[in-house]
């Protein structure tokens, strides 16, 4: 739960550490953005965060960014602050509009000596430089994206894991509006997925969902940390199937499944609240201790540092 602090800190773009470990880490993450469908600035959510999905790791000295909303702004901000140049593999899991609209206002991307490696899926025959560019054309954006002055790559994902030495990053389609991709970063035997708009249950998609599923559970086995999406609660879910969005329930049972040690409730829903979501993981908690499961459950939330250390042997 967010205290007053965590809440204050959050507001001015400062820096939350928290479980930081005393002989470092392999994997290291940080929300910079939490919340899903549009940023929801304000009281009551500036403790786990108004800004939409956005997420740093660093593992094997390397630098991934994953989704451009909101939250990727503070993000630049912080790189920009940094002495080295900035050199970044962003991984997009799709186009909706809050998961790319920060894009155009990461300052690192006016910098001439900034090298960025974008990773996505095409959407139909539309590769994934033009969806990017299209964002910042006249009638939506001032800036045109020929003022990029960054170097930039673009990959398209092609169900193959991304690999550099010391650090793996795989992609897997998921159940969503588009084509939609989640991540698990490997480093030794760390590891941290990312699947932040995923409709576990429900909705009709070219990807059935008991397959899905099997799947998910297999790409997650293990996990040390899963950031994934917790949208609605069973009885908002009623109304809203085919939305792309699961619910806290069914993100628990997905962990549990794969043998996940923590999991992140993510995408928060515009109207959560700070309290509703203090709320929810608590009742949530107060039934995984009642049948005596070993899964770690927080919520996301934004400026908060993440370490995962692989085990000792």
């Amino acid at each position: 739960m967010p205290s007053d602090s965590g809440a204050s800190a959050v507001a001015q773009g400062a820096l939350q550490l928290r479980n930081m470990p005393e002989n470092g880490a392999p994997l290291r993450a940080r929300c910079w953005g939490t919340r899903g469908s549009m940023p929801t600035p304000g009281i009551t959510t500036a403790g786990f965060g108004g800004n939409t999905s956005c997420v740093e790791v660093e593992a094997a000295g390397r630098q991934f960014i994953f989704d451009a909303g909101s939250g990727i702004r503070l993000l630049g901000e912080e790189l920009m602050r940094r002495p080295a140049a900035v050199q970044a593999e962003v991984f997009l899991t799709h186009f909706h509009w809050d998961h790319i609209q920060g894009l155009p206002f990461f300052g690192p991307l006016y910098n001439p000596d900034t090298r960025i490696r974008m990773h996505g899926a095409m959407q139909g025959d539309i590769d994934i430089r033009t969806l990017i560019a299209g964002q910042m054309g006249p009638i939506y954006f001032p800036v045109p994206f020929d003022q990029v002055e960054a170097h930039m790559d673009f990959v398209h994902l092609n169900g193959e894991s991304w690999h550099e030495p010391g650090v793996v990053v795989d992609a897997i389609r998921v159940r969503h509006p588009a084509d939609t991709y989640g991540y698990r970063v490997r480093c030794g035997n760390a590891s941290i997925a990312y699947i932040p708009d995923n409709e576990l249950v429900g909705g009709e998609y070219p990807l059935g969902a008991r397959e899905t599923y099997a799947k998910l559970v297999e790409f997650l086995d293990g996990a040390d940390l899963l950031l994934h999406d917790a949208m609605f609660t069973t009885k908002e879910y009623e109304q809203r199937d085919g939305w792309g969005h699961s619910t806290f329930d069914q993100a628990v049972q997905l962990a549990e499944d794969a043998g996940v040690k923590r999991l992140f409730l993510f995408h928060h829903a515009p109207e959560r609240t700070d309290a509703d979501l203090s709320r929810i993981v608590e009742e949530l908690r107060d039934d995984i201790a009642r049948r005596g499961s070993t899964l770690e459950l927080e919520v996301a939330e934004e400026g908060e540092d993440l370490f995962v250390q692989e085990p000792i042997k």
